[in-house]
């Protein structure tokens, strides 16, 4: 069954097919919220609430953007909703002079080249290269995912790699994906 069938059958109530397009598309949401989430228990929330809310909302899905724009911007905005709770607990633990967890700004591992992105580039400019390089979205897509302009996208990837090629730490990398 092609994707679009999938799509068509769970909306019409079909939950296996919802469960096939789960099961198509978790390993690639799961990476980039992997990269983006401080931990993996973010990560994991974050990931079932983009699913729940995808069931919940998918019979507004327009087939205009690929299904994969649509969960990213899902997913995006759950993020989003996650640093504002984290914010929140770290406006609160510096107000009774307490520390947040360890974990919070914890990196397993420093030779990950999409962690050295977060930590050399805004989170804005983190996304458009994950969504371009790894998503191999378009740039329209990835102006809908991101509520930005396509001339932004086009600006901020230029300014991104550029950025990236001058910094030091990216040199073992030059060979790689995105230099």
């Amino acid at each position: 069954m092609t994707e679009q069938e999938l799509i068509q059958q769970a909306q019409n109530g079909t939950t296996d097919c919802f469960t096939q397009l789960v099961v198509l598309y978790q390993p690639r949401l799961y990476s980039y919220l992997l990269a983006r989430c401080h931990n993996r228990h973010d990560a994991d929330d974050v990931l079932q609430d983009t699913f729940i809310n995808a069931y919940k909302y998918l019979k507004s899905y327009d087939a205009q953007w690929a299904f994969s724009t649509w969960l990213f911007t899902i997913a995006n905005r759950q993020l989003h909703k996650i640093s504002q709770s984290k914010a929140k607990h770290v406006q609160i633990a510096a107000l009774e002079n307490t520390t947040p967890s360890p974990e919070h700004n914890h990196f397993p591992d420093e030779n990950n080249l999409w962690l050295l992105v977060k930590k050399h580039l805004d989170s804005a400019s983190h996304d458009l290269l994950w969504f371009f390089y790894i998503e191999d979205m378009r740039i329209k897509d990835i102006a809908h995912v991101m509520k930005k302009s396509e001339s932004w996208v086009k600006t901020t990837l230029h300014r991104s790699r550029i950025k990236l090629s001058n910094n030091p730490a990216f040199q073992q990398f030059k060979a790689g994906v995105i230099l």
